[in-house]
This record gives structure tokens, sequence and C-alpha cells, in this order.
């Protein structure tokens, strides 16, 4: 049987939990921030593009498909390669895409 100061010791929660957490929201605010930029440029499709508000609703269901179809690939690909290394490609990918759009010398600003 175990000893009271082993049973203790064994109940304390991980420190890191509270790590796991920040990440997990930050992630979440990602993924609203990201919905909400499609949101914010629909009147600039819009405009540009001279869209009906069907074709707008098929802007937003195009992006939420895409998103989910992708998500499931990442869920997937996370199950067989490691959750680790996956969140890691797939943040270096995204920062290395966006950092040259973000550049003042971009072209398309």
């Amino acid at each position: 049987m175990a000893s009271p100061q082993q049973t203790q010791a064994s109940a304390q929660p991980d420190s890191r939990r509270w790590w796991a957490l920040a990440l997990l929201c930050f992630a979440f605010f990602m993924v609203i921030l990201d919905a909400n930029i499609v949101v914010v440029a629909l009147p600039s499709i819009e405009e540009a593009l001279s869209f009906s508000e069907q074709g707008l609703q098929w802007v937003v269901s195009a992006y939420a498909l895409t998103f989910a179809g992708l998500l499931l690939v990442g869920g997937r690909a996370a199950d067989l390669l490691g959750r680790r290394r996956v969140f890691w490609s797939g943040s270096c990918s995204s920062r290395s895409r966006r950092s040259p759009a973000g550049s003042p010398g971009h072209p398309g600003l």
C-alpha cells in the first residue's frame, strides 16, 4: 500500500498545465481573429468584385469549409507524426508565409 506521503505527491497537479491553457487560449484567439478578418474584408470583397449578398455568403462558407477540412487533416497528421512536430511545423510555416507580406517593400501593399 502507498504511504500517505506518496499519495500527496502524486495528487499535486502538473505545474505546466497553465502554460497549456495559455497556449490553447492563444490558439483559440487566433482562430477567432482569423474568422473576423474574413468578416471585416466582406465589404471590400463586395465592392471590388461586385459580389451579391449570396456571393458573400459563399465566401464565408468556402472559408469555413476549407478551415474545417484543414483542421481534420492537421488532426490526422498530429496523430501520425506527433502533436509537437505538427504544431511547430504549422507555426513556422505560418510565420514564414506571413513575414514577407508584412515587410515594407512588399508589392502587394
